[in-house]
């Protein structure tokens, strides 16, 4: 707010207007006592303090304390691991430089990943931290008094700019070492492997790489699970900045979820290790977040339903028709068809499915296929029985016979404003109405037996907590959707149904499992859960002994400790000991450390020194807790004083 002598003048001026009003109060508004005038003093005491605080003055620090006001900044990202072409570290070198200096009275600190640790905690003791930001280290230093900063570090830090803004602004004398050595280090960024519908189907893959020498090609191989299936050359861009390079794989050797990995190759001298390798995971023989149907029988409905709910939401769509045991068959044209699938394959993608339509539920089908309909996510349910739409917790009467037409009144609700102007008269009758024992009073289609019976509901809806339920309690749609008339009506009713199912935000995978198939190194692992607690228990691949062995709270985020890099297998199970879902995911052990350029920050032209800081030195007001305990010191006694006095 201007220089110290105009603060210093704005905040007497104030002040004073605060202190005239205390009195003003307590002397012409306020009932008169004995106690006004102390009253007064108090009140104006406590609004200046608050004043103080806003202005937030620095207080003079001594130096014969313990803290000599000098800091060492110790940088403890992983990149001060890298080797050097002289065999050295510049986490080695800075541990005996650090040192040296606390000897000489200097108080050490270690920052990174946003974690700032005094020598006392151990500091210095190791370097793990992924991100080098130093702006919020130098200012949580200028706060607590450092006058002095000396900074040790292979300057590879992410946040210049505000280096550069904070360097300016703070009264603190700063100072670098270049600890950074000579280096050789080439790395991978990221790698995507895309998902493929057919098994048959080849992926496409894309990896960024950073390093090298500019100009040089990068050699990177590419893994299905142990097998190498590709190499890749990519030109190593400019140091800071990353090349992305893309190949086409070779068909998977399996269907399924399988595990790719990138490795930088032939770098034997490679001073960096932990960013040379990048893992992924991809679906093949379906799309994860898909539109997915899975129809238990033939039936005409599948062919019309799939294409218009793809269309109208906007998914990736995948349809899977059961031809007999253990056996798929993909729905489209025939030009989209490859061979067929297993059960397994048509699982997964169901369990992976933003919205899962299952057709043809029955007591006849395949227990998975209810166990899946059953679980947590967006359902919508066109059973053949009422077994099927119990499955979804909608309790139905059996499918009854007779020629149903659709009430030509469209009542309110959820999709009442999809149908609007639609008439739905003149269509072909609907069959198999199952009556739920429970009517909804907000029924969004009705139909009515012969046209002439009681109405009936057509659909079901049920908004669980774990996801939205759409059931349909009549079949026959199809005949409407052949008519050149009734394409409209099929559109707009399935239209309704889908918007209704996506409108709910909450999205709960229908198998409990991790939230992502690859975690970054540090993160914590979180987990989607449905509605019941559930056990888990995490192993290390390859490994014999359980890791983690915890609960699942149903209903909530849930998150587990982070674990280090690695491969990790799972295993869920419910209360009475049945495994739910099982399956792996990994914690890279990939860093950007190596990314930023090593560059030491540019100091201010006028540069903060101890012996021209003046008296911006010292600790900001604000920073010590004795003005906040005064001031509830001083509101308390003035609320005593007053209930004493009579006044409220």
């Amino acid at each position: 707010m201007g220089s110290p002598i105009s603060r210093a003048l704005l905040f007497l001026i104030l002040a004073g207007a605060l202190t005239t009003y205390s009195f003003w109060i307590y002397r012409r508004i306020e009932l008169a006592v004995p106690a006004a005038r102390r009253l007064a003093i108090v009140r104006s005491v406590t609004l200046v303090l608050v004043l103080l605080l806003l202005f937030d003055p620095r207080l003079p620090m001594s130096t014969t304390g313990g803290d000599s006001g000098r800091w060492i900044l110790l940088d403890g990202s992983l990149s001060m691991t890298a080797t050097g072409a002289d065999d050295t570290t510049p986490s080695a070198v800075a541990r005996a430089r650090a040192q040296e200096l606390e000897d000489q009275g200097w108080t050490v600190v270690q920052f990174g990943n946003g974690r700032v640790t005094t020598h006392a905690d151990g500091a210095g003791s190791t370097h793990d931290g992924l991100v080098s930001e130093l702006a919020p280290v130098l200012r949580t230093a200028a706060e607590s008094g450092a006058r002095e900063v000396r900074v040790l570090s292979d300057m590879r830090f992410t946040d210049r700019v505000a280096i550069q803004a904070t360097l300016e602004e703070l009264p603190v004398s700063v100072e670098f070492e270049d600890l950074s050595r000579t280096t050789w280090n080439a790395g991978i960024g990221r790698l995507t492997v895309t998902d493929v519908r057919q098994p048959s189907d080849r992926p496409n893959a894309e990896i960024e790489v950073f390093g090298g020498v500019p100009g040089d090609s990068l050699a990177v191989e590419i893994y299905e699970e142990d097998q190498l299936v590709a190499r890749v050359a990519a030109v190593a861009p400019a140091a800071g900045l990353r090349a992305t390079a893309s190949i086409e794989l070779p068909a998977a050797s399996e269907s399924g979820r399988r595990r790719y990995v990138a490795r930088v190759a032939g770098e034997s001298d490679d001073g960096f290790a932990s960013d040379d390798e990048a893992v992924t995971y991809a679906n093949i023989g379906y799309e994860a977040g898909a539109l997915v149907l899975v129809s238990a029988v033939p039936d005409w409905e599948p062919r019309y339903l799939l294409p218009v709910l793809a269309d109208v939401t906007g998914l990736p769509s995948a349809g899977y028709l059961r031809v007999g045991p253990d056996r798929f068959v993909t729905l489209g044209a025939a030009s989209d068809r490859g061979v067929p699938v297993d059960s397994a394959t048509v699982r997964r993608a169901a369990a992976d499915a933003a919205l899962l339509v299952m057709h043809g539920l029955s007591s006849d089908t395949e227990p998975w296929m209810t166990t899946i309909t059953g679980r947590a996510g967006r359902r919508l349910v066109l059973p053949s029985d009422a077994a099927g739409a119990a499955a979804v917790g909608l309790v139905t009467g059996g499918p009854e016979g007779g020629e149903w037409y659709a009430s030509p009144d469209v009542p309110t609700s959820p999709i009442a404003g999809a149908l609007a102007g639609v008439d739905l008269q003149g269509f072909p009758p609907l069959s198999g109405v199952m009556i739920p024992e429970v009517r909804s009073s907000l029924p969004p289609l009705q139909v009515q037996l012969r046209g002439a019976g009681t109405p009936e509901s057509a659909f079901g809806l049920v908004d669980r907590d774990d996801g939205r339920v759409a059931v349909a309690l009549a079949s026959g749609f199809w005949r409407w959707a052949m008519r050149q008339q009734g394409h409209e009506a099929y559109r707009r009713i399935w239209s309704g149904v889908a918007g209704w199912l996506l409108a709910d935000e909450q999205v709960v995978a229908a198998e409990p499992r991790p939230s992502e198939w690859v975690f970054a190194r540090g993160e914590e692992v979180a987990w989607s859960v449905g509605g019941d607690s559930m056990s888990l228990r995490i192993i290390v691949e390859g490994v014999s002994g359980v890791v983690t062995d915890t609960t699942l709270q149903g209903g909530a985020s849930t998150t587990t400790p982070g674990l280090a890099p690695g491969a990790y297998g799972y295993v869920v199970e419910a209360e009475r000991g049945d495994t739910i879902s099982s399956g792996r995911f990994d914690v890279a052990e990939g860093s950007l450390e190596m990314l930023p350029a090593a560059e030491v920050p540019e100091l201010p032209l006028e540069l903060n020194t101890v012996a021209d800081m003046g008296d911006r030195l010292g600790r900001p007001i604000r920073t010590s807790p004795w003005p906040y305990l005064l001031l509830i010191m001083l509101l308390c006694g003035e609320w005593v004083v007053r209930r004493r006095s009579g006044l409220r």
